[in-house]
């Protein structure tokens, strides 16, 4: 089983990364072991989840117009799918008992077969890209059984300093930029106006790598653009009971920047962390 001490084994064994650290805090705040968890937005592998955690039955749910849209910038961040067997909406319980499966669509699609089949809805990485959490949140609580719980534990999220979350891109000389090596000074993407942007980015890379990054991060679907207020409001005016919502992976930006932060964004004034790791349960049940 996979404990602290392994994480970097585990890593290395499956080609994963971020993922098994933090598949371990859900373990460890929720309980992973003999259940039945349904992923969202994402998809461990079969193995992993099987070894690493001893999980009964795992359903894996996929976006791929996200991953289509990435792949369209020539490089891709993260983990894409492998081969995803069918549309969420023809899901039925005998899938749950095959023990693991990866489906494309979106929770709130679950066919209502599935409802309260679910211990746990998991999550990391993905919450930032959700552009109907209210709906997702919605899908699942139904997803889940009386007392289950939803782990998510997603960053950058868009008022974070790179939460522009710029995908892999190769601009005209071979260059390669993404949110992690990125032109785009610290909180820029909430100071500026898409012209400003492009005008600035013109003096790091060529006008058409320039606009595209523009798109990005300012028009593109595959991020929502909530704050962290955001967020949290969504978790209170969900059904869940709310057990955590913690702000996670914290810089803290100079006071000046705060301070212009706060004034352009009226009502924000999280603007130090990465992400958020949120516990959400489903009242009712033995837990």
């Amino acid at each position: 089983m996979l404990t602290r001490d392994t994480i970097a084994e585990y890593q290395q064994r499956y080609g994963l990364s971020y993922h098994v650290p933090h598949a371990l805090d859900a373990a460890e705040m929720v309980g992973l072991r003999d259940k039945v968890v349904i992923e969202i937005g994402g998809s461990l592998p079969e193995d992993f989840v099987r070894d690493a955690f001893g999980v009964r039955a795992w359903i894996a749910i996929e976006e791929l117009s996200y991953w289509q849209e990435i792949e369209a910038s020539g490089g891709v961040q993260g983990s894409p799918p492998g081969t995803v067997a069918r549309r969420l909406d023809t899901a039925t319980a005998v899938d749950i008992d095959s023990g693991y499966g990866v489906f494309s669509g979106r929770i709130e699609a679950l066919p209502t077969a599935l409802d309260a089949r679910f211990d746990v809805a998991f999550s990391i990485a993905a919450f930032e890209h959700i552009n109907t959490l209210a709906l997702t949140l919605d899908g699942a609580y139904r997803a889940l059984r009386p007392g289950g719980c939803l782990f998510a534990l997603f960053s950058p999220i868009w008022s974070a300093h790179d939460g522009h979350h710029l995908p892999s891109i190769r601009d005209r000389s071979g260059r390669e930029f993404d949110f992690a090596n990125s032109p785009v000074p610290p909180w820029a993407h909430l100071l500026v106006r898409p012209p400003e942007l492009f005008q600035y980015l013109l003096a790091h890379t060529d006008r058409e790598t320039a606009a595209e990054m523009v798109y990005y991060i300012y028009h593109s679907p595959h991020i929502n653009r909530l704050f962290t207020e955001d967020y949290i409001a969504y978790c209170r005016a969900s059904p869940f009971a709310v057990e955590r919502c913690d702000l996670v992976f914290p810089l803290e930006p100079p006071s000046e920047v705060q301070r212009e932060l706060e004034h352009r964004h009226p009502g924000r004034r999280h603007f130090t962390n990465g992400g958020l790791l949120v516990v959400l349960r489903k009242p009712g049940g033995p837990w």
